[in-house]
């Protein structure tokens, strides 16, 4: 009998491939995601230091202009959170619609890998009879032509 070949081993090993791919497209999605986690972490940090600076200023009765340019700075940051937030949720749809497709490729290859057992199963199977087959006329052949050396 032949030795077991899985049929499909070329596309698992496809099918592999791309999960790997996809797998490396997610991890990148989720760094990209985390940068912009940190860049809105540090300005707010950076906002809320302005802020606080603005209020000192205000009650030391600080010039027009140097309060004019904490505001300014507050302002700005205040905008930049707002891009920045719109960036996340952007960010954050792709790496759900990227969890999606690594889901469906892994679930691939979980179904090609099934098949290969249920395929190596029946090849077991299949083998076992075929043992069983070759024993039996083995012994069958003895029991019929039993060796001259006996006699």
């Amino acid at each position: 009998m032949k030795p077991f070949t899985f049929s499909l081993e070329r596309m698992r090993g496809y099918k592999c491939q791309l999960l790997e791919t996809e797998k490396n497209a997610l991890q990148a999605l989720n760094k990209r995601l985390a940068d912009i986690e940190e860049k809105i972490r540090l300005c707010q940090v950076f906002q809320k230091v302005k802020r606080e600076e603005l209020h000192n200023k205000q009650l030391k009765g600080a010039l027009m202009r140097e309060l004019d340019e904490c505001r300014f700075y507050v302002e700005n940051t205040g905008r930049q959170l707002e891009a920045l937030k719109n960036e996340r949720e952007l960010a954050v749809m792709e790496v759900e619609r990227q969890r999606k497709v690594v889901l469906k490729a892994s679930q691939e290859v979980s179904s090609l890998d099934k098949l290969e057992e249920k395929q190596l199963d029946d090849y077991r199977y299949l083998e076992a009879r075929y043992n069983e087959k070759v024993i039996l006329e083995h012994v069958t052949n003895q029991l019929i032509f039993p060796k001259e050396s006996l006699h």
